[in-house]
Parts: structure tokens; C-alpha cells; sequence
């Protein structure tokens, strides 16, 4: 049961010339849950793993990011290492999601794809 996530984790690995052993070491999991995960057996990685994985693959994170939200149904935020006011937007936009209009998430991305170092197309 293949999934668009393992797919896309399966293709980059290729691409970087890694094997699954070298993407397991890398993120600190077996090669069975790499390989479970490639072919979709098992959950997506968690954003974390996922940015870590892009990172060592050369690869652009957000097609991964976007691949597992598609199949969990939803995206992580990690709160671990944010202040109290990132937390509180993170859960002020977790509720208000619903509700934003285009304009409203255009802004939204040019404002964190500028902090985040990303060119805009």
C-alpha cells in the first residue's frame, strides 16, 4: 500500500544517492521503519524527523510536510522550543483556520516564508 508521502521520502532518497540504512542512521530508526514507512505501512514521519530527512536528503522539506498532513489529516506545530507567544499563536491560528480567507493565508506565508529564508516564485 503504497503512499504519496513514502513515495516522495523513497524517490529523494534515491535521488540523493542514500540508501535506507544512511537515512536511518541519520534520523536514529531502523531501516524496517524506513522501509515501512516508504512503502506506507507506517505513519509518516513527524515533522521533526521530516525537516531532518530534507536536510540530509538536499531536499525541499514543504512537499514533505505537505504529503504527511495530507495523510494524518492535519499538520504539527512543535511547541517544544517556541516562546509563550509563538504558542499562543500557533494555538490562536489552530482555531481560526477555518475561518481565514486567501488574503488573509497569502499574508500569512509571505510573512513566514520571508522569516524562513524562503524566495518567493
Amino acid at each position: 500500500m503504497q503512499s504519496e508521502f513514502g513515495e516522495l521520502l523513497r524517490a529523494a532518497r534515491k535521488r540523493a544517492g542514500k540508501s535506507m540504512r544512511d537515512l536511518a542512521l541519520h534520523l536514529g530508526v531502523s531501516i524496517v521503519f524506513i522501509s515501512d514507512v516508504e512503502r506506507g505501512n507506517r505513519s509518516p514521519l513527524k515533522s521533526e524527523r521530516i525537516m531532518r530527512a530534507a536536510e540530509f536528503l538536499g531536499a525541499d522539506s514543504e512537499p514533505f510536510l505537505l504529503a504527511a498532513a495530507k495523510s494524518k489529516g492535519s499538520f504539527e506545530l512543535d511547541a517544544t522550543r517556541v516562546s509563550g507567544k509563538a504558542r499562543q499563536v500557533g494555538a490562536a491560528l489552530m482555531r481560526g483556520w477555518a475561518d481565514l480567507g486567501e488574503g488573509d493565508l497569502e499574508k500569512i506565508g509571505r510573512i513566514v516564508r520571508r522569516r524562513g529564508g524562503v524566495n518567493e516564485s
